[in-house]
């Protein structure tokens, strides 16, 4: 079976090349507005927790995690506007929300979540584009689904999607700069690249890729001038840091983190 390695945003998208069952995955792009990125691996939280503050240190915002092959990947950048940030992590996702709340109303925005080693861990900022960002989790799809109806009917946009240990999790916002939004969610990873050419060429933009309960969440927006951006996969970590060097000397930055399988 043939599996996509890496799509492009072209007239065209690049051959399909053989991937393995699990890999990692990045969504790249042009006009960011960030002026540098870094990114480190950790195979414990306390590990992470060192990380994190290094960067902190250096000048650089967190803006993602995803875990995967028994690893934290963390990812950094410089030029994100936002004046103080923090992170916390529960093991349940009620206690995870009551935290939550108690950020609001520190002024945090929540801007992204993401669940591993038997944690659930959300980023904050103060001083960032979003607004009024809220966290919805569900037990079924369906409820998810029907939340995401809702939020934007409010107004709210969808900007971060999570599942694990059986819920489904989102974080909404408003001023997102965003006009609109699509979603789809592909049983395979062979139907992603088809999916999100698709929606290249109405216009969208890939803003969040997750590998949610054995399927693939992909989450678009239409942005007032399209951004450039591309994907790509690897299995193996080196490989992943190849990639994003090499995309790093053409110019585009990587916006956003997933881990999962065919």
């Amino acid at each position: 079976m043939k599996k996509i390695i890496i799509t492009v945003l072209a007239a065209a998208l690049m051959p399909m090349m053989a991937a393995a069952d699990d890999f990692w995955v990045g969504v790249f792009a042009k006009d960011t507005g960030f002026t540098d990125q870094s990114y480190t691996t950790s195979k414990s939280l306390s590990r992470l927790k060192t990380k994190i503050d290094n960067e902190w240190a250096k000048g650089y915002d967190l803006i993602d995690l995803s875990y995967g092959h028994d690893v934290w990947m963390a990812l950094y950048a410089k030029g994100t506007g936002y004046t103080q940030q923090a992170y916390m992590h529960r093991r349940d996702i009620g206690k995870f929300a009551q935290a939550v709340d108690s950020y609001a109303k520190k002024g945090f925005e929540l801007i992204n979540v993401e669940y591993g080693a038997g944690e659930w861990i959300g980023i904050f900022a103060k001083g960032g584009k979003w607004k009024d960002t809220l966290f919805v989790y569900s037990r079924y799809r369906d409820d998810f689904e029907k939340s995401i109806i809702k939020r934007w009917r409010e107004g709210y946009m969808l900007v971060d999607v999570e599942a694990a240990e059986g819920y489904w999790t989102g974080i909404f916002a408003k001023n997102t700069g965003f006009r609109s939004e699509a979603y789809v969610i592909a049983d395979e990873w062979e139907e992603v690249s088809p999916q999100i050419k698709a929606k290249w060429h109405s216009g969208y933009r890939l803003v969040n890729i997750e590998y949610t309960a054995g399927e693939w969440f992909l989450l678009f927006a239409e942005y007032p001038n399209p951004r450039e951006e591309l994907f790509a996969n690897n299995e193996d970590i080196e490989d992943f840091r190849e990639t994003i060097r090499k995309y790093w000397k053409q110019g585009y930055y990587l916006v956003d983190l997933a881990d999962g399988r065919d």
